[in-house]
């Protein structure tokens, strides 16, 4: 019995090294390792979110989709997988240091989980301008499976709330 394809969103961010480039490593690991990648945001340029206010240099984000057939704990294992290889270092004290990738699982179609290490949706989406954005341009109308707002929605939200924004600038790639 097959299951079905569920869509997968997954941050990605990395401040150390090249990014993009980084992203263009990643993208055939995520493609092979989790399913077919259907969609890809614009990169985004975003201040980085620090402890007590540390200096690091410029974030580059964006938002992949992903179809897969996989449940989100192997989902999840194969994203830290991935991390390693791409020279990640998820040590406790490395938390809010700069690196080179990060690839955070944000939905997995509606399914909502909170058991360590894994909580889904990943609790931080609404008040983030560098994952909300970046979703509401690729699934503007997916619902957010706990709140029931849609991406757009919760962009137009985040805008006009007066939350600290990240984004700097958006900026060009071409990945197919």
């Amino acid at each position: 019995m097959t299951m079905a394809l569920s869509p997968a969103f997954i941050a990605f961010g990395g401040n150390l090294g090249e990014p993009v480039a980084t992203l263009r490593r990643a993208l055939p690991m995520l493609n092979g390792g989790i399913g077919e990648i259907v969609k890809l945001s614009s990169l985004y340029e975003t201040r980085a979110l620090t402890l007590n206010g540390a200096t690091q240099p410029n974030y580059v984000n964006a938002v992949i989709e992903v179809r897969s057939e996989r449940d989100a704990d192997t989902i999840l294992r194969e994203l830290l997988k991935i991390e390693r290889q791409l020279g990640r270092d998820r040590s406790p004290d490395k938390r809010w240091e700069p690196r080179t990738i990060d690839l955070d699982l944000l939905f997995v179609g509606d399914t909502v989980v909170s058991t360590p290490p894994l909580s889904l949706p990943h609790p931080e989406i609404p008040k983030r301008d560098f994952v909300v954005d970046p979703l509401a341009e690729i699934a503007p109308d997916f619902l957010h499976p706990v709140i029931g707002k849609s991406m757009r929605q919760l962009s137009v939200e985040l805008s006009e709330s007066g939350v600290e924004r990240f984004i700097v600038r958006t900026l060009p790639f071409e990945w197919s």
